[in-house]
């Protein structure tokens, strides 16, 4: 008899334990992006400098399990009427700002902003661009989303090539959330239910 409470004590515990885990596993991420350029004459959508133009093109809304690796918009560098081979400057004092707009599973907005800087040519092309975000890590309600970036904290931006003119540099992130209240007191539900089995083995 003795057996049979301890057996069905752990099987509560463990249960009560799996459950609690399986929403922060299943979570879900809702959101869509927006981007701005300030300073430097670029116009909130785009900068112009020397044949070259910069702008960036947003998600809309989307949906993701927690801990994938998700796009948040893309950089998109154009060759207008630049002089093929020169190297041309990025223009100086441009902000970037990417804003994510967060439904789900909080509501909420966070932004990503940094400079832009460096330079770049086309046919040959080459790029030094890069974009210098503060924070790297930003947190909406239960949702976390950590840059991809280099090893020395920025956001490299490709430049048009030949055969792909505009070209488009995707940022991407990793977003992860946090276990709801609720799953976290069903995990110590089945913590707790597992004590008595605990205590009684030790007594033994």
């Amino acid at each position: 008899m003795e057996t049979r409470r301890m057996t069905r004590a752990v099987l509560i515990g463990v249960a009560a334990v799996s459950l609690g885990s399986l929403p922060a596993q299943s979570q879900t991420v809702t959101f869509s992006t927006t981007g701005a350029f300030s300073g430097g004459g670029c116009s909130t959508t785009s900068c112009a400098f020397d044949g070259f133009t910069m702008s960036f093109t947003p998600v809309g809304s989307n949906t993701f399990l927690s801990g994938s690796l998700v796009d948040l918009g893309s950089f998109v560098t154009q060759c207008v009427s630049c002089t093929l081979g020169s190297i041309q400057s990025f223009p100086s004092g441009v902000l970037f700002t990417l804003t994510i707009n967060q439904t789900d599973p909080s509501g909420g907005t966070g932004s990503f902003v940094g400079s832009v800087s460096g330079t770049v040519s086309f046919n040959p092309s080459f790029s030094s661009l890069v974009w210098m975000p503060s924070p790297n890590n930003l947190n909406i309600g239960l949702a976390n989303y950590r840059l991809v970036l280099d090893n020395t904290g920025n956001f490299n931006i490709e430049a048009p090539i030949a055969s792909q003119n505009p070209n488009a540099t995707v940022v991407k992130a990793f977003v992860t959330t946090t276990p709801e209240p609720s799953s976290m007191a069903l995990m110590a539900t089945g913590i707790v239910g597992l004590v008595p089995v605990i205590r009684r083995r030790r007594l033994s």
